[in-house]
């Protein structure tokens, strides 16, 4: 496979650089990977084994950060730079960041792609398919979708959660949206109080993956074919036991297909072997 660095523009302008890999044979296939919370487009280690598998199918990858990379970074917007990032990002705009990748690959002459998230990638893929009911999507991968509320809760004690809760939800209705507070779960300790609680809390745009609930009205609009890959081991899946959450997705989405990998964590760590067969087979 050959690789090449990429810069592309989501529709606001801000840059986001990735790595496209691509088949030895010409291809109009594509399949467009969206990181989780914090990460980027070369930190995890099963990326490597994505490209692979996918260019082994005639397909070609392409992994980009959008603006959730990291905590808090600067990235170009235009001829200036912006400051964003996990901690200051708001999930709705993901439509921004997804939709200026989609052009681009259709501007080089891809014609069916593929939609993979992982982890918040699974969200914001789901909710980008939702808006727009793009026909050049023919399939979602989703790599241990997450119920965004229910994970930022179960690793806060209940004090922290109240405190972040209230402080947020105040900020808010002062107007200080972009007010930095404590949240233990980011590496930096910090989350703007806009994000937290329009995006971490329940009832926000992405709260649509709800495992101790019993229907999901995002999910349940999905009219394509839905790979699901997770891990058994899984501490950021798994706010539910297995079998609810396995019940819960093929109760809300209409055509999917559930893999799960015995002893796999949330980046499927020494599992990457077990991930590429799954990949071979059902793409």
């Amino acid at each position: 496979m050959n690789q090449e660095l990429v810069r592309i523009m989501s529709i606001d302008e801000i840059e986001q650089p990735g790595i496209l890999f691509t088949p030895k044979n010409s291809t109009d296939k594509i399949v467009i990977h969206v990181h989780g919370l914090n990460g980027n487009f070369y930190e995890n280690r099963f990326l490597d084994t994505l490209a692979k598998s996918y260019t082994d199918k005639n397909y070609a990858f392409l992994t980009f950060n959008n603006r959730g990379r990291d905590f808090i970074t600067e990235l170009h917007k235009g001829n200036d730079f912006i400051i964003i990032g996990g901690s200051l990002e708001r999930f709705k705009d993901c439509l921004l960041d997804i939709e200026g990748v989609i052009n681009w690959v259709k501007e080089k002459g891809y014609k069916e792609i593929i939609l993979e998230g992982h982890s918040y990638g699974c969200n914001k893929v789901l909710y980008y398919y939702n808006n727009k009911k793009d026909e050049s999507i023919k399939k979602i991968v989703l790599l241990a979708p997450c119920d965004i509320p229910s994970v930022g809760k179960k690793f806060l004690s209940e004090e922290e959660y109240q405190i972040a809760k209230e402080e947020s939800t105040r900020l808010v209705n002062e107007g200080r949206e972009k007010e930095l507070i404590d949240f233990s779960v980011m590496a930096n300790g910090k989350i703007a109080a806009g994000t937290y609680h329009y995006d971490f809390l329940p009832g926000g745009e992405n709260d649509f993956i709800r495992y101790a609930d019993g229907k999901s009205e995002v999910l349940n609009s999905i009219d394509i074919p839905v790979l699901v890959i997770f891990g058994d081991v899984d501490e950021c899946v798994l706010t539910q036991p297995i079998d609810i959450v396995m019940s819960y997705l093929n109760n809300n989405i209409n055509d999917c297909d559930i893999q799960v990998i015995k002893g796999a964590d949330h980046s499927y760590t020494n599992r990457y072997e077990q991930l590429r067969k799954i990949i071979i087979n059902n793409i």
